[in-house]
């Protein structure tokens, strides 16, 4: 190996042949499996929410942009996924004006300023979960109930399989485990991410959780969490073992905050937690080498 002078962008790096928004609409993609399974479980209340956070997103990124003065904008489609992911976390019976603070705040003081796409430190969507909840906790604490069956108090017992297909429980997006496996699926195939934080994360949580009791099948926040936000290119390690290490920690994070302390939100916290974690990760798992050194 030769010396030379090498120029280098800051991470993370994408492959030669795509581009943001290919990498951007492909989340978006995955995400539609997710979405259609709230519409179908929540109906049209799913589809005011997640329409209500996309389009806050895209107003707000369009008002930082021209407070800064800059002369293009929306050049991107982060602002949809953004609040595509943010609608798919929240619950169905929250007033959309809450709604639309958090989309805000995740775009401007998540995102925005501190750089940008890219440049952020946390997870978005994560970040404006905890957020929300801090600020308005009886509000999005309120139990999700399927307006169909609501008029009933018959406890009726669901079988893991229709667990997992899906039933009414949970956020917009989580509430079925297959529909976010199907969306995981085609970003693999896609090459958008790969399989070391999400099955780190899955087996870590699914592992504590049957120790202590709970069923084998996690919630579908997990599967939510490990798929479309441990994968989130800014925000969590690139190196091989930095992914594994992120994944495993924030699946043991979440099993102790969802279990232990008694909080159905465990993933998102996990992962805010862990997006802190991010730069010693790398910087403990990234090879290093001896300056001048020739071959």
């Amino acid at each position: 190996m030769s010396k030379g002078n090498f120029a280098l962008s800051p991470a993370p790096y994408i492959r030669k042949g795509s581009n943001i928004n290919a990498i951007i609409l492909d989340f978006i993609i995955a995400l539609i499996p997710a979405f259609f399974a709230g519409v179908y479980f929540y109906g049209q209340a799913a589809i005011k929410i997640v329409l209500v956070s996309i389009i806050s997103s895209l107003v707000a990124e369009v008002i930082w942009n021209k407070l800064v003065k800059k002369t293009t904008y929306l050049t991107d489609l982060s602002p949809i996924v953004n609040g595509l992911i943010l609608g798919l976390i929240l619950p169905t019976h929250l007033p959309i004006w809450i709604v639309a603070i958090g989309s805000i705040f995740g775009i401007i003081v998540v995102k925005q300023l501190f750089g940008g796409y890219g440049q952020n430190f946390m997870e978005p969507a994560a970040a404006t979960k905890a957020f929300l909840i801090a600020s308005w906790a009886a509000v999005m604490a309120k139990p999700v109930v399927d307006t169909v069956t609501s008029a009933s108090v018959e406890v009726v017992e669901v079988s893991l399989l229709e667990k997992f297909i899906g039933q009414s429980s949970g956020n917009i997006g989580e509430v079925s485990v297959l529909a976010i496996l199907i969306g995981a699926l085609y970003l693999l195939i896609r090459g958008r991410i790969n399989f070391r934080a999400p099955i780190a994360f899955i087996l870590v949580a699914t592992v504590l959780c049957s120790y202590w009791g709970k069923d084998l099948l996690l919630p579908g926040a997990f599967y939510f969490s490990a798929v479309f936000l441990s994968t989130d290119y800014a925000t969590t390690p690139m190196t091989r073992m930095g992914q594994v290490i992120f994944g495993a920690l924030a699946g043991l994070l979440a099993a102790i905050i969802a279990v232990k302390g008694y909080n159905p939100e465990g993933p998102y916290y996990a992962i805010i937690i862990m997006n802190l974690t991010t730069p010693l990760i790398e910087y403990l798992t990234t090879k290093k080498y001896k300056k001048g050194v020739t071959k």
